[in-house]
């Protein structure tokens, strides 16, 4: 499946465009003081939270599009960095 992840700053923070087949679903993150979070959807929220966004398609998907979105992340920014997947953000850990 072909995707692409690309983030952008704005100041302490900015997004994550997850971009699949043309379709994309965005993601907020900010810097703290150990490292960064990218805010998710829980996963008792994710499908209702897409579908209401019309992305549809992120329905059902939440631990591979999680997983696609750590891997670019680590390796676009954050490589040496430790990632922990919490309910509702993954914490990069630097």
């Amino acid at each position: 499946m072909n995707y692409e992840v690309e983030i952008s700053q704005s100041g302490p923070g900015g997004s994550i465009n997850y971009t699949e087949n043309g379709q994309a679903m965005r993601l907020d993150w900010e810097f703290a003081s150990d490292g960064a979070y990218v805010f998710v959807p829980t996963p008792e929220q994710w499908d209702a939270f897409w579908r209401s966004n019309k992305v549809e398609w992120a329905a059902g998907r939440r631990q591979e599009i999680i997983e696609r979105v750590v891997e670019a992340v680590r390796q676009q920014k954050a490589q040496s960095s430790k990632v922990t997947l919490e309910d509702d953000c993954i914490r990069f850990t630097f």
